[in-house]
Parts: structure tokens; C-alpha cells; sequence
């Protein structure tokens, strides 16, 4: 089990633990409403980025004339190898090297997000968001696998591979192959949505949300697909109690290049958020992939099972927090596909998000 598998479990017996606790706490029926929403942020694992990929809104309505802008960083560390036999290295004295044909993905990457949104009613909010994409070789291969041997933790194949490289060669059946091997900046597709708030009472809000992306990035970049796409889903808040939420998503990406197969989104989530101004947020983001091919992969080394590299679904687990502060809120997150191992290496996201009125009426009063 890696190092960060262990941080989410730990993770999640702490939200159960301090679960428990609060439910011990009798709070009046008016409690205030300090749900914050789930986990925002795009999926950046490369089968997946270059498509559209819902972005984990809340469901629950909003505000007439609130515009909102948000400012988010990720920081993905990215690595996949394929073991062939004969296989250059000796377990007890590894030797470093870097034969292209068994890698898949080894790179890191910072990708850089502004989105905007707009309540044109209570109930119907309309958002755009457009990113920009740096592929690099790397600075931090040498702690990360420095932490993992420094406790014990499994490495991955890092310790046979030289530091610090960029090469990233994905064939699949139904499409060219996804690769790039020079450091790359690169704009990405801009995407589109509308959400509206069908229905929504004090426990419960269920919203319907329909998107569109349109191809200002490049394939040959890894930061678009070339084509558009067309989502349509059902986000969903359940609020039981005062200090508990859960987030519930689903819904299907349609792409327009018809080689692409389509992808189911799902997300299931939990918030703690006993505080106005802080909550602890853990989740789920399951996803089907865009393509297939012939990689071979174990998922189960002791079960000796063996699947085919991007035919299981992703099954992306975020942990982290959110501050806010009247219209201001700040959230972290890191990632990982702990089950299936069909995500990114290591995933981190920092964003920044301001919301005010542009209410006509108020703006006149100032």
C-alpha cells in the first residue's frame, strides 16, 4: 500500500470518527446551511483531460446577478511503466536507465485554471472555464521516491528509471496515439455549462447540468482532443443533518470525433462542515475511459489477475479542505485512483474563488 493510500485512509477514519462525535451534539432544527459544495477541479489523467469531465458543482441554487471567478492551480506527478522481459536490472543494485518502449507516462505537469459564472436567476447559473497546460520533465521525482524508500513504501519501478523525464506514449485501439516528448505549453479547450435547480428544499437539491466544449487546444500537445463534446448530467446535495452533506453526480460525455467512446462521470461525496468558515471534504470521482488498447497490466500481482491497461474505470479518491469566508473560499486537495490504479501518480489542486453581487438595485444603493 503507498504512502499516499495510507494518508486517505487515515483520512477517512478521521471524517468517520469526528462524524460520530457531532451526531452526539443536539443542534436546534434552524441550524444554518455551511455546506460549501464538493470538491472542485477537472480530471488530469491524459486519456481524460482532453475531453470534457464535470467539474463536481453543487447542485444546491445560488443567488440572482452573483458572479463568481476562480483561480486554480494543479500539480500532477505522472508515471507508468511497462515491465518487459528481459528486464535490465539487478533487485538488490538497481541500475538506472530509460528504455523508451517501457514507458507510458513520465512526466510532471502545473496547469493553470481561470473560470467564471453567473447566476442569471436563482436557479440558473451559467459558468466557462478555459486552462493553460505545461508538460515539463520534472524536479521532484528525486523526493517523492526518496520519501517512498525513506518508510518503506513501494516505489513503483521509479528506482530503475532515470529522474526527471519527459516521454509519454499511450497507443489505443479506437485513435492516434497520445504522445509527447519536448516540454510543452499549450492552451487548452474552453468549456461551457449551464446548471439549473430543478428542485431544492431544506434536506434536498437536485440540479440538471448541460455542457459543451469547444477545441481551442491541440491533440498533438495533450491539451485537447481536436473535437468538441456535449455532457449531460444530475448533480444531487443531501443535507440530513446540520453538520453533514453528501454530494451525489452523474451523467455521460458524448465526443464528437466518433472514435472516442463515450464516458460515464460519477462522483459520491461527503462533507463535514460543522463551521462557516472550514469543512473537510473527502470523495469519489468515477470515470470510463475514452479509449482501449493492448497494454498489459496486473491489477492483483498476489490473485495474479491481469486486465488490459485502460479497461477498468477510474476510481479517483480526493481528500481535503475548503475555507470560506463571506464571499471568498479557498480549497486544497490531493488525489489519487487508490483502486484502480487508472488515474494519475499524484494529483494536487489549490483554488481560489471570490463571489459577489452585480445586482443592479444593490450597485445603485452604493
Amino acid at each position: 500500500m503507498s504512502s499516499l493510500k495510507k494518508i486517505i485512509f487515515v483520512f477517512l477514519f478521521l471524517c468517520i470518527f469526528i462524524a460520530i462525535k457531532l451526531f452526539s451534539i443536539d443542534m436546534p432544527l434552524s441550524k444554518k446551511d455551511y455546506s460549501k459544495g464538493p470538491l472542485f477541479g477537472k480530471n488530469m489523467y491524459i486519456p481524460f483531460l482532453i475531453h470534457y469531465n464535470f467539474d463536481s458543482l453543487s447542485a444546491k441554487s445560488g443567488k440572482k446577478f452573483d458572479f463568481q471567478y476562480h483561480l486554480s492551480t494543479y500539480y500532477i506527478q505522472d508515471e507508468q511503466y511497462k515491465f518487459n522481459e528481459p528486464y535490465p536490472y539487478d533487485p538488490e543494485n538497481p541500475t538506472r536507465y530509460y528504455d523508451k518502449a517501457n514507458v507510458i507516462r513520465d512526466y510532471e505537469s502545473c496547469v493553470s485554471e481561470l473560470g467564471f459564472s453567473f447566476n442569471f436567476l436563482d436557479r440558473l447559473q451559467a459558468g466557462i472555464n478555459m486552462r493553460i497546460y505545461a508538460y515539463y520533465g520534472g524536479f521532484m521525482d528525486q523526493f517523492i521516491e526518496g520519501f517512498h524508500h525513506a518508510f518503506g513504501f513501494p516505489n513503483g519501478g521509479r528506482q530503475y528509471f532515470l529522474q526527471n523525464q519527459l516521454y509519454i506514449n499511450i497507443p489505443n485501439n479506437n485513435g492516434p496515439n497520445m504522445f509527447l516528448d519536448t516540454p510543452t505549453v499549450a492552451f487548452g479547450d474552453i468549456d461551457l455549462w449551464v446548471k439549473y435547480t430543478f428542485f431544492e428544499n431544506r434536506y434536498v437539491s437536485l440540479a440538471a447540468l448541460g455542457a459543451f466544449k469547444i477545441p481551442t487546444g491541440r491533440f498533438d500537445t495533450l491539451s485537447g482532443s481536436n473535437y468538441p463534446d456535449m455532457a449531460f448530467g444530475l448533480l444531487s446535495d443531501f443535507r440530513p443533518v446540520w453538520f453533514l452533506t453528501f454530494y451525489g453526480q452523474a451523467g455521460i460525455v458524448l465526443p464528437f470525433d466518433f472514435t472516442s467512446y463515450p464516458m460515464f462521470n460519477g462522483l459520491v461525496g461527503l462533507e463535514l462542515n460543522p463551521l462557516e468558515i472550514f469543512s473537510i471534504n473527502v470523495q469519489m470521482n468515477i470515470k470510463t475511459s475514452p479509449i482501449s488498447n493492448n497494454i498489459d497490466w496486473s491489477w492483483n500481482d498476489e490473485l495474479g489477475t491481469d486486465f488490459k491497461q485502460y479497461s477498468l474505470p477510474q476510481t479517483n479518491i480526493l481528500a481535503g479542505f475548503i475555507f470560506k469566508y463571506k464571499g471568498f473560499r479557498w480549497q486544497f486537495y490531493f488525489e489519487e485512483d487508490a483502486i484502480t490504479n487508472q488515474g494519475t501518480d499524484l494529483t494536487v489542486n489549490f483554488t481560489f474563488s471570490h463571489t459577489f453581487s452585480l445586482n443592479p438595485f444593490k450597485i445603485n444603493k452604493l
